[in-house]
């Protein structure tokens, strides 16, 4: 549970998403130990190595490490823009409900004036009297 003094930031969830993998406070991370932070496998972090898409200290001929600050900050570029993606999709959607119910007005309306002109027709007057309250006065 979280108070108010620890608002859940992105880099408070990177953050504790990479301490449940390194609890001990390790600045440098195994494959392994990045493999269960991304929820991924060993081998596809090595692709992600060998991509360039995330920073590592080689360790040998094929030993990799992986700095703390380099994996939490691979994980805010990917953080930020699926909110914004999911932001983008809700922002469609809506505008598509707005353009339905747009045309649903539009057709209802042209439905009106279509029953207003056939009610003219049938009364023999040119328009629909006003309902109001009349301005007349009666003698």
């Amino acid at each position: 549970m979280t108070s108010t003094n620890t608002a859940m930031t992105p880099e408070r969830i990177v953050g504790d998403l990479i301490d449940a993998a390194a609890p001990d406070g390790e600045q440098m991370l195994q494959v392994g130990q990045v493999a269960k932070v991304l929820g991924v496998t060993d081998r596809a972090v090595l692709y992600l190595l060998q991509d360039n898409r995330l920073g590592y200290i080689r360790t040998g001929k094929r030993g990799y490490r992986i700095p703390r600050p380099l994996l939490a900050e691979y994980l805010l570029q990917g953080f930020i823009p699926r909110q914004l993606t999911a932001a983008e999709q809700l922002l469609a959607e809506t505008r598509q409900a707005v353009k339905e119910a747009t045309d649903k007005l539009a057709a209802l309306a042209a439905r009106i004036a279509a029953a207003e002109a056939t009610l003219a027709l049938v009364d023999g007057t040119d328009a629909i009297p006003h309902r109001g309250r009349s301005t007349q006065t009666v003698p």
